[in-house]
């Protein structure tokens, strides 16, 4: 039997000792949004440091969206970190600061899908659903070889359908986690192990010799954007940042002073009275995001008077000491000061 197949499997090969290996519904939650779009060994270091500072929904709840992404910093799709906190002030209004256990009030919650709730609901033993995140999709549709010519939303709803009759009436948790498991050890986007996978006896996409790289997201050119950028820092190692507000990327978090365009920087920097602050080199280096390749044009600016610049004075902090969240590309701006122009 094919759940039979893939539970001895799991027994034997699957991932057990994740940190979130728990029924607490809340540290599930946290960890299936974290996991969204991003890899397990990517996210675990990101969790334990969460839960260490949030060891549940009444810590979370307290919490400004800061706090939240200052721990949120290069874990990437920052708006997961804010759909948290929004999620963690209506469940402290609506639900007394207790995760929702059924699914149509979960499912209700920001930054929470089918998949996400179901995983959610399931893993903390809440009831058994079917999930289909992008493991389990490339998976069935390889055992079950889907036509792609289907269009995606019959492919989905075909998939859905399969997720749904395999889930068995015992052990969920541990069926959908092998299904994942394997999706992501096994049955790889390219080069799959299909002689190591417990069902390639059933799978037709093997017996028909026919195992391809199947993607189910669309396929997106990347764009190439310049960005400029001016690292500030005075006298008293203290650093310039501003809040971000770029395009809707890094929302909320804080960052040295960005710019569209080479002459608002040059605007801004007469305005200011910067000008003779500047360092003649100027860093560049590029920024990968799933659908941008950025420019980063960086400025070096090193105020030894703060008397002969304008700018806010509580925008300024302890370039040691940073206390709020900031994009990977930040770090990446610091470290470079630090180890170069310092």
């Amino acid at each position: 039997m094919l759940q039979k197949k893939i539970l001895y499997w799991y027994k034997n090969n699957g991932r057990k000792n994740l940190p979130w290996k728990t029924t607490d519904i809340y540290k599930v939650w946290i960890s299936e949004i974290m996991l969204q779009q991003t890899q397990v060994k990517t996210v675990i270091p990101f969790y334990k440091k969460f839960i260490e500072k949030f060891p549940n929904l009444a810590k979370l709840s307290n919490a400004t969206l800061d706090d939240i992404l200052k721990l949120w910093s290069g874990l990437g799709f920052y708006k997961r970190a804010e759909n948290i906190y929004k999620s963690s002030q209506y469940i402290k209004k609506n639900h007394n600061n207790r995760l929702p256990v059924k699914y149509e009030d979960l499912i209700n919650l920001p930054g929470i899908g089918r998949t996400t709730a179901s995983a959610i609901l399931t893993f903390s033993g809440n009831g058994k659903f079917p999930i289909l995140d992008g493991n389990v999709k490339r998976f069935l549709s390889r055992l079950y070889f889907i036509d792609p010519k289907l269009s995606v939303r019959e492919i989905e709803n075909r998939l859905w359908e399969l997720s749904e009759n395999l889930l068995p009436n015992k052990k969920a948790p541990e069926f959908i986690q092998s299904l994942m498991d394997i999706g992501s050890l096994i049955c790889k986007k390219s080069e799959p192990l299909c002689l190591k996978c417990p069902v390639n006896q059933d799978c037709f996409s093997y017996k028909k010799n026919n195992i391809k790289k199947i993607s189910f997201k669309k396929k997106v050119s990347l764009k190439k954007e310049n960005i400029w950028t001016v690292l500030i820092v005075d006298n008293q190692e203290r650093i310039f940042l501003k809040k971000l507000s770029y395009k809707n990327l890094w929302k909320g978090l804080y960052s040295s002073p960005v710019f569209l365009d080479k002459h608002d920087m040059k605007k801004w920097i007469d305005k200011y009275d910067l000008q003779h602050c500047l360092s003649s080199t100027i860093w560049k280096f590029s920024h990968k995001l799933s659908h941008i390749n950025f420019l980063f044009n960086v400025h070096i600016c090193k105020i030894i008077s703060n008397k002969k610049v304008s700018l806010m004075g509580d925008n300024w902090y302890n370039l040691s000491d940073i206390k709020f969240g900031m994009p990977k590309y930040q770090d990446k701006i610091i470290t470079e000061y630090i180890n170069n122009y310092d």
